[in-house]
C-alpha cells in the first residue's frame, strides 16, 4: 500500500490519487481537436442562417461539422516511450545490467583483505565472464531462462558461496578436511568454477539465439528482394577514345 510521511516522519497511508476528470475536460477544451471542431460547428451555424442547411436539419449539420473538424485534426507525432512502442520496443524487456554489474563487482571487492589470492582470482574470473555478457545487454531479455539464471547468480548464488566461506576462520577454511577430503576453500573454488562455466554457457546460448535471428533476417531479405537483388551488376569497361571504331566493339 502506498504511504506518505507526515511532519513527524511517520508513515501514513497515502490518500487516493486525484481524479483526472477535471484535467481531462480542461485539456479537451483547450485541445486543437476541440478548437477545430468548434470552427466546424460555427460554419454549420452560418450555413443554417444563410439557409444552405434547411432549418429542421441544421442542428444535425452543426454536430456533424463539429465531429468532422475534430477528427480532421492531425495526431501528434509519438515521442519518448511512445516512439519505442511504435517500433516494437518495450521498456519492460530491458534488464538493469548496470545494477547487476555493480553487485558482482561489490562481491569481488568484499574479498580484498579477507580471502587468499586464489579465491580472489577465481571470483574475478566469474565477474570477468559477467562483464563480457553485460557489455552486450541485448543478449539478456527479461523473462528468459538465461536472464533469470544470471540474476539469481549475481543476487543469490555468488554471495551465498562467498559469505559461507568468509564466515569460517581463515586457517580452518584452508586446512580442515571435510568428508570428501576437500577443504572449505577447495569447495568454494569448485563452486566458483561452476559459476564461471554457467555464465559462459549463458553467453553462448544467448549469442546463438541472436545469430539465429540474424539468419532469419537474411532469409527475409532474400524472400523480399530475391537472391540477386543485392548484387551489383558488372560495369562495362570504359572506352578509350583513341581506339579505332572496330576495337570498341
Amino acid at each position: 500500500m502506498a504511504t506518505s510521511r507526515d511532519r513527524e516522519g511517520r508513515d501514513t497511508p497515502a490518500g487516493p490519487p486525484a481524479s483526472p476528470a477535471g484535467g481531462g475536460l480542461m485539456g479537451w477544451l483547450g485541445s486543437g481537436r476541440n478548437i477545430l471542431g468548434c470552427v466546424g460547428a460555427l460554419l454549420g451555424v452560418l450555413l443554417g442562417v444563410l439557409g444552405v442547411i434547411p432549418a429542421p436539419w441544421w442542428p444535425l449539420g452543426v454536430a456533424a461539422l463539429y465531429a468532422a473538424g475534430a477528427l480532421a485534426f492531425p495526431r501528434r507525432a509519438a515521442s519518448g516511450p511512445d516512439v519505442l512502442d511504435a517500433l516494437g520496443e518495450d521498456y519492460g524487456d530491458r534488464v538493469d545490467v548496470e545494477r547487476l554489474r555493480a553487485a558482482a563487482q561489490a562481491h569481488h571487492k568484499s574479498l580484498i583483505g579477507r580471502a587468499p589470492t586464489e579465491v580472489i582470482r577465481a571470483t574475478e574470473r566469474v565477474t570477468t565472464a559477467l562483464d563480457e555478457l553485460f557489455d552486450r545487454p541485448g543478449l539478456l531479455r527479461r523473462g528468459s531462462p538465461e536472464t533469470d539464471l544470471v540474476e539469481r547468480l549475481v543476487d543469490d548464488y555468488l554471495p551465498t558461496a562467498l559469505d559461507s566461506y568468509l564466515s569460517l576462520p581463515r586457517t580452518f577454511a584452508g586446512t580442515h578436511r571435510l568428508r570428501d577430503g576437500r577443504t572449505p576453500r577447495q569447495v568454494l573454488l569448485d563452486q566458483l568454477v561452476l559459476l564461471e562455466r554457467a555464465v559462459r554457457e549463458v553467453t553462448e546460448d544467448a549469442s546463438s539465439g541472436e545469430a539465429s535471428r540474424l539468419l532469419a533476417h537474411e532469409r527475409f531479405l532474400a524472400d523480399r528482394f530475391g537472391p540477386n537483388a543485392l548484387e551489383i551488376p558488372d560495369q562495362p569497361e570504359p572506352v578509350d577514345p583513341s581506339d579505332p571504331p572496330d576495337a570498341r566493339k
